[in-house]
């Protein structure tokens, strides 16, 4: 039976060592998450990369409609030309974009992964564009400088294309760009993850620490194996272990300790002189009989009052015998003799 329920306790407990440890790399993983992004994106919860050249002597480049899919995304973009040349960068309708600038040679960008992966592809077309890009109102975001031109939108839910052309008669050579992703609330979801993970990793230690402790509770039970030999006289003497071997083992008894019950130390006793008189040993309670303390208790304690000395009146017959008489009755004879009685 205790074999039975030691191995279920160990059972138990490598469940819990293995679901704690899974607590611990779980709490681990996310808390380097959190971590991560708090670094990633800042305080300001925004996360830069750049600046990154774009090799081109093109007059625009434009991203392939369904390359930019994010959406309620705060988006920055820098764009950065050499020598003060005029430059736009706009975010419009990807129909829109494309119909704009489907004559004129361009860089279109096909894919992109974040913070900064392209692939690109030349089209050939005409050198200039076909008007003024500040010219037209269906820009979603734009703006226009010398030498440089940034945006700052959130990105909607359709889909868009992103534009950096050129304004007038020079191209694009020497195009650096710079790009920001803003994430609202990111550096306080990190600090979130962050203790998420910390906390699981507490826990999953916990778990372990439980098992732990339950496996020494387990270990300190102690099995004490008493060795009894009954003499001729059917009187039991306890024997150590190598004793026993010089005698049959007849029966085998396993006494199970609980390490939450210590073992009763026994009490000293007073010591005493030879002329000390011995305590007296209490005497044990039994319901339903009297102790002599009890009747002692229960008995009324004798009246002071001495009792008042009480007369006798004998009155004898003509036969001789004596009767007792009242003394209402008396007053009826003659009174021969008076004795005093105490």
């Amino acid at each position: 039976m205790r074999r039975h329920d030691r191995d279920a306790a160990m059972g138990s407990g490598q469940m819990r060592t293995k679901l704690g440890w899974a607590l611990s790399v779980l709490g681990v993983l996310v808390a380097v998450f959190g971590a991560a992004v708090m670094v990633l994106l800042g305080p300001d919860s925004r996360f830069t990369t750049g600046p990154h050249a774009i090799e081109t002597d093109d007059s625009a480049v434009v991203t392939a409609p369904k390359v930019i899919t994010w959406a309620d995304v705060q988006v920055d973009v820098l764009a950065e030309v050499p020598v003060r040349k005029p430059i736009f960068v706009g975010l419009g309708n990807s129909v829109d974009v494309a119909d704009f600038v489907r004559r004129t040679g361009r860089l279109e960008i096909t894919s992109f992964t974040t913070p900064w992966k392209l692939t690109t592809r030349n089209v050939k077309g005409t050198a200039n564009l076909p008007g003024a890009p500040t010219a037209v109102d269906w820009w979603i975001a734009s703006s226009a400088g010398l030498g440089g031109a940034s945006i700052s939108t959130r990105l909607p839910d359709e889909t868009v294309s992103l534009a950096i052309l050129s304004v007038g008669s020079s191209n694009l050579a020497g195009l650096e760009v710079t790009m920001a992703y803003g994430v609202e609330g990111g550096f306080a979801k990190g600090v979130g993850l962050l203790l998420l993970g910390i906390g699981t990793v507490w826990l999953g230690l916990l778990v372990r620490r439980g098992r732990d402790e339950d496996w020494d509770d387990e270990d300190e039970a102690e099995e004490d194996v008493v060795y009894v030999y009954v003499d001729e006289h059917g009187v039991e003497h306890e024997i150590t272990a190598e004793e026993a071997g010089d005698f049959e083992v007849v029966e085998e008894v396993v006494v199970e300790k609980s390490a939450s019950e210590p073992t009763p130390e026994p009490t000293p006793e007073p010591a005493r002189d030879a002329d000390s008189v011995a305590p007296t040993r209490p005497v044990p309670s039994v319901p339903g009989v009297l102790t002599a303390a009890d009747i002692a208790a229960t008995t009324p304690a004798p009246d002071p009052t001495p009792e008042p000395e009480q007369v006798l009146y004998v009155y004898v017959d003509e036969d001789g015998v004596e009767h007792e008489v009242s003394e209402a009755e008396l007053a009826e004879f003659e009174i021969v003799d008076e004795e005093e009685e105490s």
